[in-house]
């Protein structure tokens, strides 16, 4: 006999109110940085990047770092070193040997707390033909988690997790379901690596080059990503593009991390160069010098009917910034649907508009 819902409801958990929630909180992990503010403990951070760009480099560098409890660059790991378990679909075996040995044979050191290996898809797929895949797959990762007592997970790359696409918003919403769940059940802290459509070198990026970015990045925590220089082939800039709600935004389009693909001590990685604006990176456009690239987001963003103070937020730049570009490049904003900073919806053209709340 199936229970009515009041009973079902009277099982779970009962409402809290303020001074249990902040008791309870007591009983938690303290939130330390894992890697400076861009992801920290008990977080799921999404790194993203275009094809070839050095995904792979920095999050196996960042795994390395953790494993041996210590910081990535220059960004602080408060955290004592711990089993990282990484889920590397995209190399060989001897792809990822290649990357850390050099044409003597020397290889680079691991610590024996950096857990990286594949998942033979057949067969898992064979345990249970009639299962659905990802559902014996994130069996298996938790079958994993549990046997090495990881405490940090990393999944290279993000397409793997099922065998549709992650920009159908179904499925994108299944795969993060699963992910936090993980990452409450067990505690992780979770890194997922995730392509992006083509970048142009002369757009700041932002999260709307995330593939099915309005759906992964909203059950994100924090959102970081990786753009290719035009000051030279090997060098790369790294910047926040949704910074956690316990941390800060230190490297937005004004201050990137710049670096440059190396390999020392047999050891292919992201080497610190220094902070920049990420528009000395960007190739310039001739005749067109003058206009920010941004721009064209913050139009599409206007029509899709999105406030001043959410375009800002996404963007990584102020609401003033918006309003000056506004006065100083009319032409760019002729005839576009809006919201202005006070909320109103309008054409920019007429005038004419309709308040919301924002």
């Amino acid at each position: 006999m199936e229970k009515d819902t009041k009973t079902v409801f009277n099982e779970l958990p009962q409402i809290r109110n303020s001074m249990q929630r902040m008791l309870d909180a007591k009983n938690q992990p303290h939130i330390k940085q894992l890697c400076g503010t861009i992801w920290q403990t008990n977080e799921l951070h999404i790194l993203f990047a275009d094809t070839g760009i050095g995904k792979s480099i920095l999050a196996v560098a960042i795994s390395d770092a953790i494993s041996r409890g210590n910081g990535m660059m220059f960004l602080e790991n408060e955290n004592e070193a711990v089993r990282v378990l990484y889920y590397d679909f995209e190399l060989s075996d001897r792809q990822f040997k290649k990357r850390y040995t050099n044409e003597e044979g020397g290889g680079y050191n691991f610590n024996e707390n950096f857990f990286i290996d594949t998942i033979d898809f057949v067969a898992l797929t064979n345990i249970n033909p009639q299962a659905k895949f990802n559902d014996v797959l994130f069996d298996k990762i938790k079958f994993d988690i549990e046997k090495i007592d990881a405490k940090v997970l990393v999944i290279d790359n993000l397409t793997f997790l099922d065998t549709q696409s992650t920009q159908d918003t179904q499925i994108a919403l299944e795969v993060m379901r699963k992910l936090i769940e993980l990452k409450k059940q067990y505690n992780l802290s979770i890194l997922v690596l995730a392509h992006t459509p083509k970048i142009f070198l002369n757009s700041p990026i932002t999260i709307v080059n995330l593939a099915g970015s309005k759906h992964l990045s909203n059950f994100a925590d924090s959102v970081s990503a990786i753009g290719k220089s035009t000051e030279g082939s090997n060098i790369r800039y790294w910047k926040q593009v949704k910074p956690s709600r316990s941390g800060e935004l230190l490297y937005d389009t004004s201050n990137v991390i710049v670096c440059e693909i190396a390999k020392p001590n047999n050891f292919l990685t992201l080497k610190y160069i220094g902070l920049g604006n990420e528009y000395d990176h960007l190739k310039q456009e001739t005749g067109n010098r003058e206009t920010p690239p941004q721009i064209k987001d913050v139009v599409e963003l206007l029509n899709q009917q999105l406030s001043y103070g959410q375009i800002a937020e996404q963007l990584g730049i102020s609401k003033g910034t918006i309003t000056k570009w506004k006065k100083k490049y009319p032409d760019s904003f002729v005839s576009v649907s809006t919201v202005s900073d006070k909320g109103s919806i309008g054409n920019l053209e007429t005038g004419t508009g309709l308040q919301i709340n924002t």
